[in-house]
């Protein structure tokens, strides 16, 4: 009765799925890589002032990949942290 029809829904159900997951998985590595750049705790949730200084970050971060698309990240990161640092927004480096 239920035949071959379900096979390919099924198929596409667990594609979609695995491309959730695949997508959430690499948002969290690049969310936990960026708060160890910026000296964050990685696995702890964040302080409203941490979590502020998070969206600046991903904000200027963005704002710099659109102007130089050719930079690469680790350069328009460390910029990014400059720019950071020079608003006050994160510490001063010691």
């Amino acid at each position: 009765m239920f035949g071959s029809n379900w096979v390919p829904i099924g198929f596409i159900v667990v594609v979609i799925l695995l491309v959730i997951l695949l997508a959430r998985l690499v948002g969290n590595a690049q969310r936990k890589r960026v708060r160890k750049s910026l000296g964050m705790p990685e696995n702890s949730r964040l302080s409203e002032k941490e979590a502020r200084a998070f969206r600046a970050f991903e904000d200027t971060d963005m704002k710099l990949r659109k102007t130089f698309p050719k930079m690469s990240d680790t350069q328009r990161q460390a910029i990014a942290r400059d720019v950071l640092r020079d608003k006050g927004v994160l510490p001063k480096k010691k």
